[in-house]
């Protein structure tokens, strides 16, 4: 798993929180971080990528790991509708929707 697939992994989950929630600043959030919006590896605001790159350091990204840096991530960015957004989904949830991700991405 890429850094890339994490980050797309975090903005679909709270995704579809605010599909169900709306809410305006976590949709702001979301149009800053938007990793579909532009070709290539990043986000709409650029910034917001490298800064999650910076938040993930150089660890090796599995699936059963996945769902903690995707937590610290989601916590270190200190917005508290991101917070709640995110914490629908539960790691088993998460790695399942994960593995359906990956299976998508790269058949």
């Amino acid at each position: 798993m890429t850094q890339f697939d994490l980050f797309s992994m975090v903005f679909l989950t709270l995704d579809h929180y605010w599909d169900e929630h709306k809410g305006e600043e976590l949709g702001q959030f979301l149009s800053s971080m938007n990793p579909f919006l532009l070709e290539g590896e990043g986000s709409a605001v650029p910034n917001v990528f490298a800064d999650f790159c910076k938040n993930v350091g150089g660890r090796e990204i599995t699936i059963d790991n996945s769902y903690q840096i995707a937590c610290e991530y989601v916590d270190c960015i200190g917005i508290e509708s991101v917070k709640e957004a995110f914490s629908w989904i539960d790691d088993g949830t998460w790695m399942k929707k994960c593995r359906k991700y990956l299976e998508m991405e790269y058949d």
